[in-house]
């Protein structure tokens, strides 16, 4: 049993609607229910053929919006499925089971035509009673909870979840699910990493049970769903198709430190956007990188939801024995290619071998003919990638740090113990970004900082490492004239129109 809410239900009394008429905010249409009152403390719609919820006659921008969702038809969608029980109608009315009401009001405290009145996710699904805040507004404020969880009491997650609808079960999972332990309680982290940071910047008018308290919020469903409503599929708060750092979703904060800081040693942070669309890192001098020439990569127009085409798979997981449904995943561990567990459903984890792997999502696009396709690309980008990261750095005592050669090899680990002016704060790297800076953070860029390890651009990733190598051999006149094997800065922009040598 939930718990009831500590607040006394109100009878909407024939003064009060009179009143509330009088000022030309509610036009409750009580009278269609004859016989057979309404919830005491729930107030519903006004006008179930309409769908005019009671709370929208003054809500009116909200109103609007809210009924182009998908919970203003939940429960017609549901009658209309053929698979409609008494079990889902907690999800599909109005009810005190999915806020801090009483889980037996609303849909489930009337009878007979009243039920009408709450069918339907309305504003009171997540607000909670609204007959108090109908008589006294100033006084009652009744506001949603942001907070998400698959036992929480309020919230998304008291009805997202489950083998049919697991958004907040993954979600959970994922690493928006927590908050990241070293940016907790850091302010200048707070538009990314705490709910309510995040959802200041995306709307300044947003209220709710949270906005003032301590502890931070994950990135929670209400982050980039607009609960209320929005112009944008899936009541996102940004598009996801815009190949635009300020209007795309998940750019918003997959930008920061994609390029190398004068005042900062620190590698690349969260640079997944400007490195989909060839906008991260060092560009060296004398770079050419013939993106217009390119046949398609993941960041243009081969590839129109960027991010959510690999990252957000849907899909149905079936017993692999008795082909009978296992779950409905909905794509909300943010994984592009996620382990499996032994049903094939998707599970967080960075544990596994890429052969237990799924990389169905990358067949999508057009780009890759089959999941295995895509597999054996990966690993030869990989590879590739690797070895000319390697004629650069090679972090040998796997610290993340370059250190001087002996420590780590590779020519910025030379130059690092011949000119390491040209990686300190105080001698030529103090107010400008060196070659040999540069060249690390590319290098760190792509086997860190970006997490594809190229795959989000993979020519203009090669690009950016061979482009390096040519620009620290001439530079530093002094390093070991490269081998014969080793790839030329040529080679890199012959690859950017589609050459494979």
């Amino acid at each position: 049993m939930r718990r009831a809410s500590s607040a006394k239900p109100l009878v909407l009394t024939a003064t009060v609607l009179v009143a509330l008429a009088a000022a030309g905010c509610v036009k409750d249409n009580t009278s269609a229910v004859t016989g057979t009152p309404k919830d005491a403390a729930f107030v519903g719609y006004s006008d179930p053929a309409t769908k005019m919820t009671t709370c929208g006659n003054c809500h009116i921008d909200r109103q609007r919006d809210w009924q182009a969702t998908k919970h203003a038809s939940a429960w017609t969608d549901l009658q209309a499925s053929g698979h409609a029980t008494a079990s889902c109608d907690v999800c599909h009315t109005t009810n005190g089971a999915t806020n801090l009401g009483a889980d037996t009001a609303g849909y489930f405290a009337v009878s007979g035509t009243a039920k009408q009145y709450y069918e339907d996710v309305q504003c009171e699904s997540c607000h909670g009673p609204g007959a108090a805040h109908i008589s006294a507004p100033d006084e009652t404020q009744p506001q949603a909870s942001i907070h998400a969880d698959t036992a929480s009491a309020n919230g998304c997650g008291t009805c997202h979840t489950g083998t049919h609808e697991p958004f907040v079960d993954q979600w959970r999972q994922s690493l928006h699910g927590s908050v990241e332990p070293a940016a907790n309680g850091n302010a200048a982290c707070a538009g990314c990493h705490s709910g309510q940071g995040a959802l200041a910047r995306f709307d300044t008018k947003v209220n709710y049970i949270e906005l003032n308290s301590t502890t931070w919020e994950p990135i929670v469903c209400a982050v980039c769903h607009d609960p209320h409503g929005s112009s944008n599929p899936h009541q996102l708060r940004y598009p996801i198709s815009t190949p635009d750092l300020t209007t795309n979703l998940c750019m918003q904060c997959h930008y920061r430190r994609a390029n190398p800081d004068p005042t900062s040693s620190r590698g690349a942070h969260s640079p997944q956007g400007p490195m989909l669309l060839g906008e991260a890192g060092w560009i060296p001098p004398n770079f050419q990188y013939a993106s217009a020439e390119q046949a398609s990569t993941h960041g243009t127009e081969a590839n129109p939801n960027l991010c959510v085409t690999c990252h957000m798979e849907f899909y149905d997981v079936t017993d692999k024995a008795t082909g009978s449904f296992v779950l409905h995943s909905v794509g909300h561990l943010f994984r592009a290619i996620p382990c499996t567990d032994s049903t094939g459903a998707p599970v967080f984890s960075d544990s596994c071998a890429d052969t237990q792997r799924r990389f169905n999502a990358c067949a999508t696009g057009g780009c890759h003919a089959t999941g295995a396709q895509a597999l054996a690309d990966r690993q030869v980008l990989i590879g590739r990638l690797q070895g000319e990261i390697n004629v650069l750095w090679i972090d040998a005592n796997h610290n993340g740090v370059l250190d001087p050669f002996p420590t780590d090899s590779g020519l910025l680990a030379i130059v690092m113990a011949t000119t390491p002016g040209d990686f300190s704060t105080t001698g030529a790297g103090a107010n400008t970004i060196t070659v040999g800076e540069g060249a690390w953070f590319n290098c760190d860029l792509i086997q860190r900082g970006d997490g594809s390890f190229g795959v989000h651009n993979p020519i203009y990733a090669e690009a950016l490492l061979l482009g390096s190598t040519q620009a620290v051999r001439a530079q530093y006149t002094y390093l070991p004239p490269a081998p014969p094997a080793e790839a030329t800065f040529e080679e890199a922009r012959a690859r950017t129109v589609g050459l494979r040598p």
